[in-house]
């Protein structure tokens, strides 16, 4: 008798089993099988909203990106304005080979600026983008810094980058495309 109601015991165990890792495995299946959220782009009007507030804010000159191609998707942007932390201006773009690139503008030094960015970037070498030197950086951390293109502006403390993963030939183009 004993036999019998361990084979209960045991066959209820294993049904209960099921009861719980079917239901699992087939909303895991399709849960999976989901396509990818694709990236949000950011409209223009919120793009110019928060351009106008960063250049009537700041005493240095706002640059914004004029004349890239249609297929660069604007994916974000931020404005930090001065206080206990150092101003910084932000628009990230997807470009078309799915890699990223972004401008950022900062009252922050750059060291501490890819200190913050946990960035292992060195400083390599000057570019030259349309008559304006850059220095270039690279590093491995994190992938969306990889390349960093650094101009530091003469008048207040304020420091233009482009950065990304993007290559080297679409970042310079960023850094060209830079007007107030």
């Amino acid at each position: 008798m004993a036999n019998s109601r361990m084979k209960k015991t045991m066959r209820d165990m294993v049904l209960s089993l099921g009861v719980i890792v079917v239901p699992t495995a087939i909303i895991t299946f399709f849960i999976s099988h989901q396509p990818a959220t694709p990236t949000q782009t950011i409209g223009s009007a919120s793009f110019q909203t928060m351009l106008s507030a960063a250049r009537s804010a700041e005493a240095f000159p706002v640059l914004a990106p004029v004349g890239l191609p249609g297929t660069w998707r604007a994916t974000s942007e931020n404005y930090t304005m001065p206080g206990t932390t150092a101003a910084d201006w932000h628009i990230g773009y997807l470009v078309p080979a799915n890699t990223y690139a972004e401008v950022e503008q900062t009252t922050e030094p750059v060291g501490e600026f890819l200190s913050d960015a946990q960035s292992d970037a060195a400083d390599i070498a000057n570019v030259q983008i349309d008559g304006a030197t850059w220095q270039e950086y690279t590093g491995t951390t994190p992938a969306a810094l990889k390349t960093v293109l650094v101009r530091t502006a003469t008048g207040p403390e304020m420091t233009e980058l482009v950065a990304g993963s993007a290559s080297l030939a679409d970042l310079e183009l960023l850094a060209g495309s830079l007007q107030q």
